[in-house]
């Protein structure tokens, strides 16, 4: 990270939060984020996405921030064993029950399967066994598709590794946000085995935007919190940039109090889904509510954003270290 980034980075964040300053109130703002990153371990992100520069210290102390969130990762996951979740193919294989969709190792498919899997489905998405948000992620229709072409093209560098994955369909509700992506439900945990009790610690519907095919936060995505006993979005929408919605700017549908289908279902999914992974406590699941009630899950995030699940909620430090002081 270069001095550049640091000050772009902050300048940018500066401008959606607060907008213009005079010289004198951006250099109080400069020292007062390189104070609270030295209390506190705010990053930029934090000290602008919470508020830090307008709250005293009891304010701060209610606040994952950067140094506190890799405390929890440290705490709660195992490092041998995050590659479950970093891992696309290690990922579809340990939930292969959960997934709900056909997928294919392109590193170990022939060109005949390859054509047999474009003529089940019109289209499917290409992902790098590695990628992350959103990043690496590809739609390819099927119409037309050379595969002996392809399969060149996916397997012809070797530090890269692409899957196929059969498309999903969702339940009508979530579909009408955005219905050009798939929307998923993202339920964080923190499983303590020691007590044996999976904790969910916050959730949120992402919606895609702007007619993107990926529902990612950092493509433009939209999220907005999830009341966890309810399953009602019980605040407004918001982006990256702190934009918030009360409709989605796209489809008009109204975000708050909206009511997650099959709520009590997709807590009970997740958390068999936890328990399957006693060494790697802490994640963030993505799933879909498929037409039929059905749930399938889409990803695990051993390291799901912090700010992600604070941002127009509250803080959650207390709540998280609270439990971590059994682990």
């Amino acid at each position: 990270m270069t001095i550049r980034y640091i000050i772009n980075r902050f300048n940018q964040l500066k401008h959606d939060y607060i907008g213009e300053t005079s010289a004198l109130r951006t250099c109080c703002l400069w020292a007062g984020w390189l104070t609270d990153f030295l209390i506190y371990g705010a990053s930029i992100s934090d000290y602008f996405a919470y508020g830090f520069y307008k709250l005293r210290s009891r304010g701060k102390q209610e606040y994952i921030t950067y140094r506190r969130f890799h405390y929890i990762l440290r705490k709660a996951n195992d490092p041998k064993d995050i590659d479950i979740c970093r891992s696309k193919i290690h990922f579809n294989e340990y939930f292969a029950d959960l997934l709900g969709r056909e997928w294919l190792d392109t590193r170990k498919a022939t060109a005949e399967d390859i054509k047999q899997f474009a003529g089940r489905h019109p289209y499917f998405f290409v992902k790098e066994i590695l990628s992350f948000r959103g990043i690496g992620v590809s739609r390819m229709e099927s119409r037309g598709l050379d595969a002996e072409k392809m399969l060149h093209e996916w397997t012809k560098d070797p530090q890269t590794h692409y899957i196929l994955e059969e498309p999903l369909t969702e339940t009508e509700s979530i579909q009408e946000f955005h219905p050009w992506s798939i929307n998923t439900i993202r339920i964080v945990t923190l499983y303590d085995t020691t007590t044996g009790i999976v904790h969910f610690m916050n959730a949120r519907l992402r919606m895609g935007n702007k007619k993107n095919n990926v529902d990612n936060f950092h493509f433009d995505g939209i999220g907005a919190n999830i009341d966890i006993d309810s399953g009602i979005i019980n605040g407004v929408g918001y982006d990256a940039r702190n934009r918030t919605y009360l409709v989605h700017p796209l489809t008009g549908k109204q975000i708050i109090g909206f009511q997650m289908p099959q709520w009590e279902e997709c807590k009970r999914f997740i958390e068999s889904a936890a328990r399957r992974m006693p060494t790697v406590r802490y994640v963030g699941w993505d799933l879909v509510v498929r037409p039929d009630g059905t749930m399938c899950l889409i990803e695990a995030n051993d390291n799901a954003d912090h700010d992600f699940q604070q941002l127009h909620n509250k803080g959650l430090w207390k709540e998280y270290k609270a439990i971590l002081k059994h682990f």
